[in-house]
């Protein structure tokens, strides 16, 4: 996509989710007690819905046009083109650069089963690529089986929420049954898959519901959504304050994700339909560009900045302020990052758009 066709609000919410990423694993964060759900937790829920919401408006236009396996497999083929070759290059950057114990369990990493088969500890941020990587894999064809039975906008609606009821339902079993920490929970692929499908609902209403996607972007959803978001982790931060633990609460376990998830999607509307740039003088020019470059290096950025924030903010300061040996840290992770999209992840999207331009 050039950068013209970019949706301006959408990138915004694509680099505040990225920030809060960086800022926790920077050690900045306003939460201290509730080890699992801190702000990078935020951020990440962020990206699920948005990859969600994006991911399905894809997913919806094919699959209403030709509802088939041929067209799943080519939606699959075009999102291993963008997902797997920066993966697999960080992926053996990694091995290469930390200690290769691992040896042949590289081979859960490679094939996405690390969350549920092996652990993350090898290389922690890749836990929600695992569920995105499924969730590219399960959704088509979860959607083409509602598209192939159901045949009104309605009966597919409630098909979509009849699916976020019943992974809500499942989560709660096997936390009420088992009691499983947050942690057994957060990485754990098929009690997660509704974060991003609510992204996919948004989308759906958007095509066919269209004037309740437009009520949804009115700005008072959009303020009410970011106090409840706000409100909600601040509230976990005060429950830290008195040595509680987030495996205390069986709501942060259960209901908390979708409800993460619920109010995360609501900031979407809005942000698309309204939040707009004009680049009218050198501030909002130089703004404007900072978010959209921010944005389109995000998947870079993302696998690289522990890397980098594990040298330079851990390992070998530089400095002796926090301040700078932070802003050092985000510099080499933007210019490395840079050169990775450019250089070999934007290559794969140009041959995969010369390949594959019909599907």
């Amino acid at each position: 996509m050039k950068i013209k066709q970019r949706n301006f609000g959408l990138d915004v919410i694509r680099m505040l989710a990225i920030y809060l990423v960086l800022f926790q694993h920077a050690g900045i964060s306003i939460i201290s007690g509730l080890t699992g759900l801190k702000i990078g937790g935020f951020g990440v829920e962020i990206f699920f819905v948005l990859s969600g919401y994006l991911i399905g408006g894809i997913l919806l236009k094919n699959l209403s046009k030709e509802n088939n396996l041929k067209s799943i497999w080519n939606f699959w083929v075009k999102r291993w083109f963008r997902i797997l070759p920066v993966y697999y290059l960080m992926l053996g950057v990694k091995f290469l650069l930390s200690d290769q114990e691992i040896g042949a369990n590289i081979l859960y990493y490679i094939f996405f089963l690390q969350n549920n088969f092996y652990g993350i500890d090898f290389y922690e941020v890749t836990w929600s690529l695992v569920i995105e990587e499924w969730f590219y894999i399960l959704a088509p064809l979860f959607i083409g089986v509602v598209f192939w039975i159901f045949k009104s906008k309605q009966a597919r609606l409630y098909s979509f929420v009849g699916f976020l009821v019943f992974v809500l339902l499942m989560r709660t079993s096997y936390v009420y049954f088992l009691d499983v920490p947050y942690g057994g929970v957060n990485g754990n692929v098929p009690f997660r898959l509704d974060s991003l499908f609510y992204g996919v609902l948004l989308m759906y209403i958007k095509v066919n519901f269209n004037k309740i996607y437009l009520k949804l972007a009115h700005i008072f959803v959009f303020i009410v959504s970011l106090i409840v978001l706000t409100s909600y982790l601040f509230l976990i931060a005060s429950f830290s304050e008195d040595g509680g633990s987030i495996d205390d609460y069986f709501f942060t376990r259960t209901i908390g994700f979708s409800f993460v998830s619920f109010f995360a999607a609501l900031i979407i509307p809005y942000c698309e339909m309204n939040v707009k740039n004009n680049k009218s003088g050198i501030f909002r020019k130089s703004f404007y560009y900072f978010v959209t470059y921010s944005s389109l290096l995000t998947y870079a950025v993302y696998l690289i900045h522990p890397i980098v924030f594990g040298y330079l903010l851990h390992d070998y300061l530089v400095f002796d302020t926090f301040i700078l040996n932070f802003m050092l840290a985000l510099i080499v992770t933007y210019g490395i990052s840079a050169i990775v999209y450019f250089g070999y992840e934007d290559q794969w999207l140009k041959l995969r758009d010369k390949k594959f331009t019909k599907i």
